[in-house]
């Protein structure tokens, strides 16, 4: 068994709420509210130029060049797919839905204050980026980041809710998610988890962000599935 999938058995229950969240549920049925998903881009965009910086640390302190290169070839797809796709998407449901945002989220509109638990993510990020010595570390919490994402769409694949007539701001969330290219660049960073975390006190700084991680994906996904102002 690979250390990867000790993890995940160990850790399965956790894991599990956290690719059912009634959120991700909602959104690959297409009934997640605009003020929910709304909410949700908002806050997911907060984490953006912190994320570029973690993709920037695990780049200083990868010993392989190949992973090097992945990792940089990850950078331009999320500046570029990702990105997009928040401007997008962040556009089409103020145009259509303004007087219910202003309504039920109006402190989402324009600058949009960060949440207790996405702030508290943030953290997380800010302190791997500032302050992480350990490649093993940083390249954890990148695969169990990306993993629940690509859990949250495969399961919702699997239990057939997703119909290809989803409209935009739903379908193109979940196709950055799912499909060859997006799961072969998690069983990349499964292989690289595997790679260095051959010695015990890898291992432990390894689960230790694991389950810190999907601890924080789940409270981030509650808080914006409940946000009403």
């Amino acid at each position: 068994m690979t250390y990867t999938s000790q993890l995940h058995q160990i850790h399965q229950e956790e894991f599990t709420k956290s690719i059912t969240h009634p959120l991700t549920n909602e959104l690959c049925a297409g009934t997640l509210s605009d003020t929910a998903l709304y909410v949700y881009l908002k806050q997911d965009l907060k984490f953006f130029l912190e994320g570029l910086r973690v993709f920037g640390k695990a780049i200083a302190l990868c010993d392989n060049e190949v992973a090097i290169l992945t990792l940089g070839k990850q950078i331009g797809f999320i500046c570029n797919d990702e990105n997009d796709y928040f401007r997008k998407a962040i556009s089409e449901i103020e145009s259509h839905n303004l007087q219910q945002l202003k309504k039920e989220c109006p402190s989402m509109l324009g600058e949009a204050p960060a949440l207790p638990e996405v702030q508290k993510y943030i953290n997380l990020l800010e302190d791997i980026s500032n302050n992480c010595k350990s490649y093993a570390e940083v390249i954890t919490f990148l695969y169990i980041m990306e993993k629940v994402y690509l859990g949250w769409a495969e399961h919702n694949y699997e239990t057939e809710i997703i119909k290809d007539s989803l409209p935009y701001k739903y379908m193109e969330w979940i196709k950055l998610h799912s499909g060859n290219d997006f799961s072969a660049w998690v069983k990349f960073l499964e292989d690289e988890v595997n790679r260095v975390t051959t010695t015990d006190e890898n291992q432990r700084l390894s689960e230790a962000v694991f389950v810190k991680a999907i601890d924080l994906e789940i409270a981030f996904f509650d808080a914006c599935h409940r946000y009403r102002e």
